[in-house]
């Protein structure tokens, strides 16, 4: 049983305005339409693999005709990716992520059909990092997603820190189809250990069974550092069982930026203009307890009554409406519009020229494009954004752009995450006063496994622990120790 999430939906109604909006545009691809399909991976592989086959072999759904499709948006996760691109690879079918951050995907050698608008762990690994030396963290967890995602982004941060003298005090994995056992796991783990910092690479959904786990068992004062994947996650912010535990949580978020006209285009959202749209119809019944109506029958076998067709999303507020930060959405709609740039290249158009009465706007015939040269064409896509932005991409990558969220409370006593700072390629950039710290007295956690030695004693590692856990033992007669956390005598 899949549980039903607003945000893909929101993800999905990208891609359709975005298209619409080029469309439109009589400087991009004119006389050429654009048309999508939109299928959903319910975050598992096989399903992925089925809709990608069924799009590249023809069904485009939007299409007067049927045809196959010359470029995937997709998928969120990066094992999805990998999968994926191994798949499309040997036909060289070009495709973009907007949410797969796995540093292994950087390898252009394994992946050479990837491309994607959001940054690699790499950097996210990195500036974690940053803040754990920030702060005096050298003792922390890590719990994270059994897969390709949080494998390798812990092995990014392990690299991150090597010799920087921050230890991993324990390591947890989850995999979602045990999430009960592992769940159960990482909480013994995080109770036992004397580690106060918690690095948390793992999707929301089973986040917020691991928080909850921690609540009914009374474990308090955790600092947890948050993965892009859930540090703006509604879903957590919203529940409030967790409003004690999460209060104070640091996080990495993919950086936001506003489309314009895209609020209009939600709110003016209705299963009549998007009659094939299954996602939007399920919306409309969760929403609003009715099925919507086509050809004067119920669309679904739902059981619900009818929809009046009166019904609005006008004055809705939930994840779908909701576009105050447009952060992995925003992502969709680049990679749509970097696809566009590319197509826009591979076809010569030529734009309408007010200083050139004679130039006739116009594209080459789009039916006698390959992938190939799709994919060679979007390696050079390089174009100017609506917000003013140049957007290219380097190996196939962006560059790292992050914001960093502090979880704290809001009105009434529930969370809102707030922006404190941002990263920018390798400058990390935190107004510490506006941080919100976790437990009484508002203060920066201690997370080390032995307090640094004081002076006139020294530093022996206990052998078979890491450097970080330490005995400080008194020096001897004519040797002394004036500097603190000393570990030779003078």
């Amino acid at each position: 049983m899949f549980r039903f999430q607003e945000s893909p939906v929101q993800w999905a109604q990208a891609i359709v305005f975005a298209v619409e909006e080029i469309n439109r545009d009589p400087f991009l691809l004119p006389g050429v339409r654009l048309g999508y399909h939109v299928m959903d991976s319910c975050s598992r592989y096989p399903h992925s693999l089925r809709a990608v086959m069924s799009m590249i072999s023809g069904g485009n759904g939007t299409c007067e005709t049927t045809r196959p499709a010359k470029l995937i948006i997709g998928d969120s996760a990066s094992t999805q990716c990998i999968i994926l691109s191994r798949v499309l690879s040997p036909m060289r079918v070009p495709m973009i992520s907007y949410l797969a951050t796995c540093v292994c995907l950087s390898n252009r050698r394994e992946y050479p059909n990837f491309f994607r608008t959001i940054s690699s762990d790499m950097y996210q690994a990195r500036t974690m990092a940053q803040m754990a030396k920030r702060f005096g963290w050298t003792w922390v967890g890590a719990v994270v997603e059994e897969n390709d995602y949080g494998l390798q982004a812990l092995q990014a941060f392990k690299e991150e820190t090597k010799d920087t003298g921050i230890c991993l005090a324990f390591v947890s994995t989850i995999f979602r189809e045990r999430l009960a056992k592992d769940v159960d796991r990482a909480v013994k783990m995080v109770q036992s250990s004397s580690a106060r910092v918690i690095i948390v690479f793992v999707w929301d959904m089973d986040v917020e069974v691991f928080l909850t786990e921690l609540v009914r068992r009374n474990v308090t004062d955790r600092q947890f550092l948050a993965s892009e994947v859930w540090s703006t996650s509604s879903l957590l912010l919203s529940n409030p069982e967790l409003y004690t535990i999460a209060q104070g949580t640091l996080g990495v978020a993919v950086r936001s930026a506003p489309i314009p006209g895209f609020e209009k285009h939600l709110r003016e959202l209705h299963p009549s203009r998007y009659p094939r749209d299954t996602i939007l119809r399920e919306l409309w019944e969760r929403t609003f307890g009715c099925s919507p109506v086509q050809n004067n029958m119920v669309a679904s076998q739902s059981g619900l009554p009818p929809c009046s067709g009166k019904e609005s999303l006008e004055g809705v507020q939930n994840s779908v409406t909701d576009v105050s930060n447009l952060r992995a959405t925003y992502n969709v709609y680049l990679s749509v519009y970097a696809a566009a740039y590319a197509l826009h290249s591979l076809l010569a158009c030529t734009a309408p020229n007010g200083s050139d009465p004679t130039m006739t706007p116009g594209c080459s015939s789009p039916e006698i494009i390959t992938t190939q040269e799709l994919l060679e064409h979007l390696k050079l896509v390089n174009f100017t954004t609506q917000l003013g932005e140049k957007f290219y991409f380097q190996d196939g990558e962006t560059p790292a752009v992050y914001d960093i969220v502090n979880w704290q409370r809001g009105p009434g006593g529930t969370l809102q995450y707030v922006l404190i700072g941002r990263l920018e390629g390798s400058n990390l950039i935190i107004n510490e006063s506006a941080i919100s710290w976790p437990g009484i007295g508002n203060k920066v956690p201690v997370s080390v496994c032995t307090a640094e030695c004081p002076q006139g004693k020294r530093k022996v590692i206990k052998k078979g622990l890491p450097v970080c856990c330490f005995d400080c033992l008194p020096c001897a007669e004519g040797e002394f120790s004036n500097v603190t956390g000393q570990s030779s005598f003078k």
